[in-house]
């Protein structure tokens, strides 16, 4: 019987799907840091640290709970552009393998700290590289106007000043990408980058981000990303003549398709339209991207009703911005049925909001037909 809104995760189809990035990937001589911020779940962060990928933490907390489930320190990057003092302060006493620094100032500050608390931490400058690509403006990162990152000239700028304590650079330029050609131009610009660093430098490490996109129209039909075809953009003007091993944070397209979110329909309104209005137990608070930034998910119920209509799917929090969109077209529909909403298991659970004090969902998980259950909190 129905208890109310929860989250199914498919392990077995995560099991696929890191299967393929790490078969992409060695083929490719590149390393994975898998970006948290995703999912934070953690069975979901066991079954990718057993597969040996990195992770990659945008704060102390995602560091903290990295460390709970027991990766080394060794195996944590740590970006972001707003780190705190006692954030950087956290990561460096950890010493975490890398730290990725996005300002002149923050590298000051990570400087600094770094000798007084004698970390074996290493730096990181992320640069932005100025490439718009084709995603939601609220998803690119990579322009010169975004906040992260800093510029290619204040770059060399303290490449030349600390050689030797620069090991790295890091660039990112986006997320839901699927047209690869966005990552050739990056490959272009950052190998046109790295033939004009101080002469001397010795680059150690080189990470080019995430940003690799899912079919969210489709996601039964392709349900894993296309790591090859990413690897093989990013290699095509980087060879391993030029940077033997390239790192790379997927988050989205590890875990996006392993998850749906189950609701149930309270109210259907306007039913002699010609786009009735179905409210369900879920919305914004368990899941955010629709209102966020009108990402579109695709619905689905198990009903096998001959009869389909176009329906308007809404959330029950007091905002009309609480909705999964129009044209939803699906067998018809009455209180008490389940939908399921597809692709949600990147920046679902994640992002759950506190608002209207709503109870979290639950969280259940599948694997070889076994089903196993947890309640997560909201913080």
């Amino acid at each position: 019987m129905y208890q109310g809104p929860f989250y199914q995760y498919d392990l077995d189809l995560l099991n696929r799907t890191l299967s393929e990035a790490l078969r992409a990937a060695s083929e490719n001589n590149c390393s994975m840091y898998y970006a948290m911020k995703a999912n934070h779940e953690s069975k979901i962060l066991e079954k990718i640290k057993s597969k040996g990928l990195g992770v990659d933490c945008v704060s102390s907390g995602e560091i903290e709970r990295a460390l709970e489930i027991g990766w080394a320190s060794s195996k944590i990057v740590f970006a972001g552009s707003g780190k705190t003092l006692n954030e950087i302060s956290y990561a460096l006493s950890n010493d975490i393998y890398m730290i990725h620094c996005e300002s002149v100032e923050e590298f000051e500050l990570v400087k600094d700290l770094k000798e007084q608390i004698n970390s074996q931490t290493l730096i990181a400058l992320r640069i932005n590289p100025d490439i718009s690509v084709d995603t939601h403006s609220k998803i690119s990162t990579g322009e010169r106007h975004h906040k992260f990152g800093m510029s290619f000239e204040e770059a060399t700028m303290i490449i030349s000043e600390h050689p030797t304590l620069v090991r790295g650079l890091h660039f990112h330029v986006g997320s839901q990408i699927l047209d690869m050609q966005y990552f050739e131009d990056l490959s272009l610009k950052v190998r046109s980058l790295i033939e004009q660093l101080p002469n001397g430098f010795k680059l150690n490490y080189l990470n080019l981000g995430g940003g690799l996109g899912i079919d969210y129209r489709n996601p039964e039909r392709n349900p894993i990303a296309n790591f090859e075809g990413w690897m093989n953009a990013l290699r095509i003007h980087l060879p391993t003549s030029i940077i033997e091993t390239i790192s790379l944070e997927p988050g989205r397209s590890i875990v996006g398709q392993c998850g749906r979110l189950v609701g149930q329909v309270q109210y259907i309104k306007h039913k002699d339209s010609d786009q009735p209005l179905v409210i369900l137990d879920v919305g914004m608070s368990e899941l955010l991207r629709p209102a966020l930034y009108d990402a579109r998910h695709k619905i689905t119920t198990r009903k096998e009703d001959m009869i389909e209509e176009n329906y308007t799917i809404h959330g029950p929090s007091c905002e009309s911005s609480d909705h999964f969109g129009f044209d939803h077209r699906l067998p018809r529909l009455n209180r008490g049925d389940l939908v399921e909403i597809l692709s949600t298991g990147a920046y679902g659970s994640s992002m759950q909001l506190n608002y209207n004090l709503r109870k979290a969902p639950k969280s259940k998980f599948i694997e070889g037909n076994i089903y196993t259950e947890l309640k997560i909190k909201v913080a």
